[in-house]
């Protein structure tokens, strides 16, 4: 309950700020619900995503120090709100297309974030405000145009590798040709419908290390080579078997069977990328002589004691 309460503590401090968060959040839920007809797993790993971001985002607003001075933030609230005001109303504008409106939103939510909260909160609310007011309506469209560069990168990859120990095989484009056979490398074996899940996953894991911030960015943007390579990985898999003449590698049980072997491996090459990234030794070094010093004290004081004893 303690701990809780702790949590729940920055939400509190800021309730302005956790206001917008939580009508963003709450924009975001209700166009996965009206326009999401499937893979509700997807949605709501990518849900789950976007309330994490938005607490930490929430969080680092209220721990911002009170300037003093001259309101700049107040200032600089305006130009987000007069570029939402330019997709409304401009006259080139199409405020009924869902492009147009969203976008006008995200902009009012970041303006209203900045005037209210300041610039280190709209900083910190951008890409989770642009996922509730963009990228949520449109998932399936930004899924759809990110699966054919998945599947293409991936089979050439893969047919590249194979082709390199002297394999008969060819490509044209996601299509794979072998021994008068051709197998399609579609949506399903892309990881495409794994890629909101996988990018839940991957904020998990970038938040156990403790590193500053650029570096996490640099360790999260590993996470498309990581599926990539996994895909490569289960396609180079997937020829060899059936080369080897176990020919049922084609059915769909053991096309299932590999592409929960896909994620497992690319979560496995996403933490081995964690591993040799650097990591904060300053803080650990920091709270080591902390404590050392600390311990030194009480040792001092306990001296000191018996000696006036």
């Amino acid at each position: 309950m303690i701990e809780l309460k702790k949590a729940l503590a920055p939400l509190k401090k800021d309730w302005k700020c956790t206001a917008i968060f939580a009508v963003a959040l709450a924009f975001a839920c209700w166009q996965s619900a009206y326009q999401i007809r499937s893979e509700w797993g997807g949605a709501a790993a990518l849900l789950i995503l976007l309330a994490c971001l938005l607490y930490l985002a929430a969080k680092a607003s209220a721990d911002a120090p009170e300037k003093k001075g001259f309101h700049w933030h107040k200032v600089l609230a305006w130009p987000p709100v007069l570029i939402a005001l330019g997709l409304l109303f401009l006259p080139w504008s199409n405020p009924d297309a869902p492009g147009f409106k969203f976008g006008a939103w995200f902009f009012l939510a970041l303006g209203a974030i900045c005037f209210f909260c300041g610039v280190r909160a709209m900083l910190y609310g951008f890409v989770p405000l642009l996922g509730c007011f963009l990228a949520v309506p449109f998932r399936e469209s930004i899924v759809l145009y990110l699966s054919y560069p998945f599947r293409m990168v991936s089979t050439v990859l893969s047919v590249g590798f194979l082709q390199i120990f002297g394999i008969s095989i060819e490509n044209d484009n996601t299509t794979i040709r072998i021994e008068g056979l051709d197998i399609a490398i579609t949506d399903a074996c892309s990881g495409i419908q794994q890629f909101e899940a996988m990018i839940l996953v991957a904020f998990w894991l970038v938040m156990i290390w403790k590193r500053p911030f650029i570096w996490r960015c640099i360790h999260y943007l590993f996470l498309i080579p990581s599926i990539i390579v996994a895909n490569a990985v289960r396609i180079v898999l997937t020829i060899v078997l059936y080369k080897a003449g176990f020919t049922a590698v084609l059915n769909n049980t053991w096309h299932e069977g590999l592409g929960y072997a896909q994620v497992v491996l690319t979560v496995a090459f996403f933490f081995l990328v964690g591993c040799l990234l650097p990591e904060d030794n300053d803080n650990i070094s920091s709270g080591k002589t902390k404590e050392n010093g600390n311990d030194g004290a009480k040792k001092k004081a306990g001296k000191g004691d018996k000696m006036h004893e």
